[in-house]
């Protein structure tokens, strides 16, 4: 199979559960993932390792590599323990971690798991609880992973799950940066597109470029952003805009690059760089691709309406 692997069976897991079933009150204090992501909506999760906020500095959540333990983690020692022990025996370095618990009858929507934190390292599940097997899909492949087991799967293959049992499923969900893989350094590379202050410089020094190449520049920047996020923090402290980016860090970027735009028009902007960064991180666009990209989209104001509205139909429907 391409997208997905059993690693292992007969893990033994009830030191995991038996954490679980003690700590159940867990699983309604951090809700932030379902309530960001709509495709997670139906799904309950106890966060072990999230992102580092204080790194965000201008980059979207995807895009942070920085992780570290949860206040939560402190609750599941035994959990964390088999954690670092299954990065060790894997030979990879541990990033987020998290049990993920879908209830009877529930389902996970199709999507994919983009960014540049997601593009570089792998996604493990070991199943905990899973009375019949949960079913998984990505591309067009399907398995059903039986508790106990441990797999690995392509999570930046579009993916959805479905309970169809009458019991919850949990699983212990993480990543790992395979061992070899370069490790992420914010200060690689001396070009201009690595220095994200002075191509936001050269971007606004730039006349007479239409609407659809200034959207190509602002992805360009955006990804220089990713690669030297400290350059960029430089740049939001001087504008005393480094807490609005790290809400929202394209609003704060699309401020930056068009000072002069209304509201609307800004928005508007702001909803075809969502959608540029999420074809580029699909690989159905290319950084010289945007602008006709966006013509064959219908425009600003049609990909700023598909987008505001339904998201994730508009990327997987």
């Amino acid at each position: 199979m391409r997208y997905f692997e059993k690693l292992e069976s007969g893990y033994e897991v009830e030191p995991i559960l038996d954490e679980i079933y003690r700590q159940h009150s867990a699983w309604h204090l951090m809700t932030g993932r379902q309530a960001r992501a709509r495709v997670q909506a139906d799904t309950q999760s106890i966060p072990l390792r999230g992102l580092r906020r204080s790194k965000i500095m201008g980059r979207r959540r995807r895009d942070v590599h920085e992780s570290r333990p949860t206040s939560l983690s402190t609750r599941f020692p035994a959990t964390v323990s088999t954690l670092d022990e299954l990065a060790n025996r894997l030979g990879g370095t541990l990033g987020r971690a998290k049990l993920a618990l879908l209830p009877p009858g529930m389902e996970v929507q199709p999507h994919s798991d983009r960014g540049e934190y997601y593009r570089i390292r792998n996604r493990y599940h070991l199943v905990l609880r899973s009375d019949g097997g949960s079913e998984l899909s990505a591309g067009d492949e399907q398995v059903h992973m039986q508790a106990a087991e441990l797999w690995w799967f392509d999570n930046k293959a579009i993916h959805s799950a479905r309970n169809r049992s009458d019991t919850a499923r949990i699983h212990m969900i993480f990543d790992l940066l395979p061992a070899g893989e370069a490790q992420y350094d914010p200060e690689a590379g001396d070009d201009l597109d690595s220095n994200p202050a002075e191509l936001l410089t050269a971007i606004r020094a730039t006349e007479s470029r239409s609407a659809r190449q200034q959207l190509a520049d602002a992805a360009r920047l955006y990804k220089a952003v990713c690669r030297n996020p400290e350059s960029w923090r430089q740049v939001l402290r001087d504008h005393e805009l480094e807490e609005a980016a790290s809400r929202r860090p394209l609003h704060v970027l699309a401020l930056l690059l068009w000072p002069e735009l209304d509201k609307s028009r800004r928005r508007r902007r702001e909803s075809a760089l969502a959608w540029s960064l999420a074809q580029l991180d699909l690989d159905l666009l290319s950084l010289d691709a945007i602008g006709r990209g966006i013509k064959q989209a219908g425009g600003f104001r049609a990909i700023h309406s598909r987008w505001q509205n339904d998201r994730e139909a508009m990327l997987y429907g």
